[in-house]
């Protein structure tokens, strides 16, 4: 029912226009493909609505995730599905508050709170808009400290952002960045790595801990590249991905 009231609230104009889209391979340490993140998205602004279908290895989904537009892109609600494990997760970012629901598996109840949202704070994907705002200051050397929202814990972590040197990535002039974390979904992976290129700073590799649970109930490490740029498709492409109904378990295949 959600999906198609999302559906219906889209204006017209919307529809017809095409959308961008692009697509991340996650694998994990041995390299077996474990899902696939197409993202999608209205226009090519930071903080334009944003829609995310997570695919099993075969393309069946099995997780979504909306993100609102938003004038603040790195501190933006967000609703999540994973059919796999039952997690579900409703953020609501206000001007200067921010509101949780969060639901670990298919066995647990909801747990919610209400936090304040301080000016310079994170919030899921948003750090990848974060990176980019701080983008200069980062290549003079400085180490930002941002607030992290885990809504998992229903609370804000300490996350010191640095840049560690230029890289070659698949042949693409690119920048390193170093992510230092108190903890991370209890302290499973201290840091994060990240790639991003140097013309258009857009995210190219993620290597850390998913934000979605395997099979076995953890949330695994994995290495998430985005190969391409993304690409303008029509609106009945994602129209017709996002209303696929989700499957409630994945095979992983080797790469």
């Amino acid at each position: 029912m959600r999906t198609a009231w999302l559906l219906l609230c889209l204006p017209h104009a919307a529809l017809a226009a095409p959308w961008m889209r692009n697509e991340g391979v996650a694998t994990s340490a041995q390299g077996d493909i474990l899902y696939r993140e197409v993202h999608w998205r209205r226009e090519a602004t930071e903080g334009a609505e944003r829609w995310v279908l997570y695919q099993c290895p075969d393309g069946q989904p099995f997780a979504r995730k909306h993100l609102p537009a938003s004038v603040r892109p790195q501190a933006r609600g967000y609703s999540l599905q994973d059919r796999r494990s039952g997690q579900t997760a409703e953020v609501a970012a206000a001007s200067d508050s921010v509101s949780i629901s969060w639901k670990e598996d298919s066995g647990t109840e909801p747990r919610q709170r209400r936090l304040e949202l301080p000016p310079d704070a994170v919030i899921d994907a948003g750090f990848d808009a974060a990176v980019r705002l701080h983008w200069p200051a980062l290549l003079r050397g400085e180490r930002i400290t941002l607030p992290f929202l885990v809504p998992a814990r229903q609370r804000y972590f300490p996350v010191q952002v640095r840049r560690t040197g230029p890289v070659r990535w698949q042949g693409i002039d690119a920048q390193a960045i170093e992510v230092s974390l108190d903890t991370w979904y209890g302290g499973i992976a201290p840091r994060l790595a990240l790639v991003y290129a140097t013309a258009d700073r857009r995210l190219l590799e993620f290597r850390g801990t998913s934000n979605l649970r395997d099979a076995r109930g953890s949330y695994p490490q994995v290495t998430v590249r985005f190969r391409s740029r993304p690409a303008e498709h029509p609106a009945s492409d994602w129209q017709q991905a996002w209303t696929r109904p989700l499957v409630e378990r994945c095979i992983v295949t080797p790469r």
